[in-house]
């Protein structure tokens, strides 16, 4: 048997465990997880570039453009009055090539 150095948790958000959605109007459980994290942390500038390709396996520009396309098409989230900051941070991030 031979084990991986990555604890199973962290693999359970990887595009490889649920691919991402085509359609922004059914996101997929990674659409979600990756909401879940801006939203954790849109306050501070929407996280670090090495934690968003740890925990998701994209880059800070795939992530952010994939984000706010989520965003733009109503994808569920509990507060909506997050939806225009969590965009900013996005488009912040996208404009600055990150």
């Amino acid at each position: 048997m031979t084990r991986t150095p990555f604890p199973a948790a962290s693999r359970s958000t990887t595009p490889g465990a649920a691919p991402l959605s085509t359609d922004p109007t059914d996101p997929s459980e990674t659409d979600l997880a990756m909401v879940a994290f801006l939203r954790r942390w849109y306050v501070y500038g929407g996280g670090r570039a090495e934690d968003i390709l740890v925990e998701f396996g994209l880059t800070p520009h795939e992530f952010f453009g994939r984000v706010k396309v989520l965003l733009e098409n109503g994808v569920r989230i509990t507060d909506r009055a997050l939806v225009e900051p969590m965009l900013a941070v996005c488009r912040k991030r996208l404009w600055l090539g990150q």
